[in-house]
């Protein structure tokens, strides 16, 4: 749906289990978002397929499962788009992500359209020590509060990126507008509704993330 409404990039968020097999998964235990309970690393793909992971959002996702890493690569070369792969775990379990997903983007020839994303700036530098060319995209912290420009510039910075993205609460338009006069777009999110998207986009975010894509098209592009 999302990129069927123009979208170029989807995100999502990188996490093991167990037995090693990446998969798509915000949350680090499985509680919120499926049928099943506890950690996710605590528990073997094969249990994990089968659980829902649709019906938390709604009925109409009732029985959408878990995907895989690989099969999201092989959704974005169908349909054509970017990917944001969001590295989670803490300490090494991130940096582990950001590695492999780093290395699997290059294997797949996607550096010119794919990202890797993180808290753990030092999680992305090294990343891109490790791959040449692959695009990072860290998230500001501390998540939330005011920022300055220097901060972000520099954050930036620390994870090699021309990126920062940025809690679209937030945002300062003057910071912004100095951040990517400085060569380093701001990517907002994670926008729930038009309102919020309105918000973001006047403050001059170049990326808009969330949800509700409809919204953020209805935003961006009102004569459609």
């Amino acid at each position: 749906m999302a990129a069927e409404l123009g979208a170029a990039i989807l995100e999502a968020d990188l996490r093991f289990t167990r037995d090693g097999v990446p998969v798509m998964l915000h949350d680090p235990t499985l509680n919120r978002t499926t049928s099943g309970q506890g950690p996710l690393e605590a528990v073997d793909w094969a249990d994990i397929a089968l659980l829902d992971a649709g019906a938390w959002f709604g009925s109409a996702f009732a029985g959408e499962r878990i995907v895989r890493l690989e099969e999201l690569f092989q959704l974005a070369d169908q349909l054509r788009v970017g990917l944001c792969i969001e590295a989670k775990g803490e300490g090494p379990r991130n940096a582990h992500a950001a590695l492999y997903a780093a290395h699997e983007i290059k294997r797949r020839s996607r550096l010119d359209i794919d990202y890797v994303a993180s808290f753990d700036h030092e999680a992305l530098a090294a990343a891109a020590t490790s791959v040449p060319g692959l695009r990072t995209a860290p998230d500001r912290l501390p998540e939330r509060g005011p920022s300055t420009a220097a901060e972000l510039i520099a954050q930036a910075s620390c994870a090699r990126a021309r990126i920062i993205q940025h809690h679209f609460a937030d945002l300062d338009a003057s910071v912004v507008a100095e951040v990517q006069a400085a060569g380093i777009e701001v990517w907002a999110w994670p926008m729930a509704n038009e309102e919020e998207a309105r918000f973001a986009f006047e403050s001059g975010a170049i990326g808009l993330m969330g949800d509700d894509v409809a919204a953020v098209v209805r935003v961006i592009r009102p004569n459609d």
